[in-house]
């Protein structure tokens, strides 16, 4: 089989024992639980949403260490993307286990990653049925949010290290609340120049007091900054606080992340905060 990127990969039948760092989401989606999981920070910062399904999964640090790879003694190996294999080149993973890389355009794209990667596990049919899923579900919440606001503005806004990110409207949650859910976005993010590259992009405290979202959304990863914002003149002015149609989420949830199980819970998070039920 030829992989993302031109490398020619047998692939072992039935593989057990599968590395896909930062490819977890749609691994455990297909219903494959890999030997280990991606960690950044010295192994101690997991993508918390999947604990669900990756509980008792040692991590693995993101730069992929060659002997950390070996000592997991995988017999198959997915990268996202030639630039995840930061530990050695591909001939030296490939020698541990047949390692597929994804392209980069695939890799960046939940849809089409959780599809090839069933393609080469041969779980096409669990791929599609999710997607399916996925699908459905979208209609479902799209629906009830049209009923209950309309085209009000909303806006996700990243509180970490004492400043402010925007979503971008076309990426991880915002893809999410912008394209799936067709919700209106603030200013501050449709306004966003269209080559900003960034996930989140940086706010100032002056653009966010003129902020025109009536339903906002903070993922907190800074407690304390968004304690003191909320004594701050910039702060009371937000249509969103007039109207007490602001939401707090975990730093460590699916907001910052892209996939079918990321997706999915940000899609529950807003229909629970926003319709109630």
């Amino acid at each position: 089989m030829t992989d993302g990127v031109g490398n020619e990969v047998t692939i072992p039948n039935k593989p057990e024992r599968i590395i896909g760092s930062y490819l977890e989401d749609p691994l455990v989606t297909l219903g494959v639980t890999p030997v280990v999981q991606w960690s950044v920070a010295s192994r101690e910062s997991t993508q918390v949403y999947l604990e669900e399904y990756l509980e008792g999964i040692d991590p693995i640090d993101s730069v992929l260490p060659l002997e950390a790879v070996m000592d997991a003694e995988p017999d198959l190996i997915f990268a996202p993307g030639e630039t995840s294999l930061q530990s050695g080149d591909y001939e030296q993973y490939n020698s541990i286990a047949p390692t597929y890389v994804l392209d980069q355009e695939t890799a960046d794209d939940w849809r089409a990653a959780l599809t090839e990667i069933g393609e080469v596990l041969g779980l096409e049919d669990k791929a599609a049925e999710a997607l399916a899923t996925y699908d459905a579900r979208v209609a479902e919440v799209k629906e009830a949010l049209n009923e209950k606001i309309g085209d009000s503005k909303v806006a996700a806004v990243w509180v970490i290290g004492g400043d402010f990110y925007v979503v971008a409207p076309d990426v991880a949650s915002g893809a999410v609340l912008f394209e799936d859910l067709e919700l209106e976005p603030a200013n501050a993010i449709a306004n966003l120049p269209e080559d900003a590259g960034a996930h989140w992009n940086p706010i100032s405290r002056e653009a966010l007091a003129e902020l025109d979202a009536d339903y906002l959304f903070l993922v907190d990863g800074d407690p304390d900054t968004i304690e003191s914002l909320k004594s701050e003149a910039i702060w009371s002015g937000i249509p969103a606080v007039e109207q007490g149609n602001v939401f707090e989420v975990s730093g460590k949830s699916s907001w910052l992340y892209n996939g079918y199980q990321a997706n999915m819970q940000t899609i529950d998070s807003v229909y629970e905060h926003i319709i109630g039920e």
